[in-house]
């Protein structure tokens, strides 16, 4: 059962889009094999959130500084979005990150089960960057085969999610 947002701004982040706040709102989106990153600092209330369409831009340097469309591509947004906690002198070991969404919403036939679909990229790729990023995963709910509406509320970091049914 989702909660009462109403007295909240409620912002919605289209794919290739992300938000930064340290006010308290709740953002949404939905995601199929998009990936959504969340991360959020407790004692200073900042909450950002993603939702990336793509595992990585191969046209960009390693740090991503030539990216053209950051918010578009896992490996990008994780390096932007460490970048904004990095700026304001945030322990890495601080930040909250979640992950969500990475499905196989598109029918694939039986002999296809091992291919590595957008969605198992991106959540490869997220795994991979925040690795390398020493960033510590809290939560996630990633996979399967339906999308995800999530909700995030940015005062306290939290992830309401509703399971999208797959009618096709």
């Amino acid at each position: 059962m989702k909660p009462d947002f109403s007295k909240l701004t409620n912002v919605y982040i289209q794919p290739g889009e992300a938000c930064f706040t340290v006010n308290p709102i709740v953002v949404s989106t939905v995601l199929g094999s998009c990936l959504s990153i969340t991360m959020f600092h407790k004692a200073k209330k900042l909450a950002g959130i993603s939702h990336c369409q793509l595992p990585n831009n191969r046209n960009c340097d390693s740090a991503c500084h030539t990216c053209s469309d950051p918010w578009k591509y896992v490996n990008c947004t994780i390096v932007h979005m460490i970048k904004k906690f990095d700026d304001l002198k945030i322990n890495r070991k601080e930040i909250e990150v979640k992950l969500f969404g990475g499905a196989d919403v598109l029918k694939t036939s039986h002999g296809e089960k091992k291919i590595s679909t957008v969605g198992r990229q991106n959540i490869q790729m997220a795994h991979e960057i925040l690795s390398q990023h020493n960033m510590i995963i809290s939560a996630t709910d990633v996979g399967g085969r339906f999308g995800r509406k999530i909700f995030f509320l940015t005062e306290t970091g939290e992830i309401f999610l509703n399971r999208l049914k797959n009618d096709g």
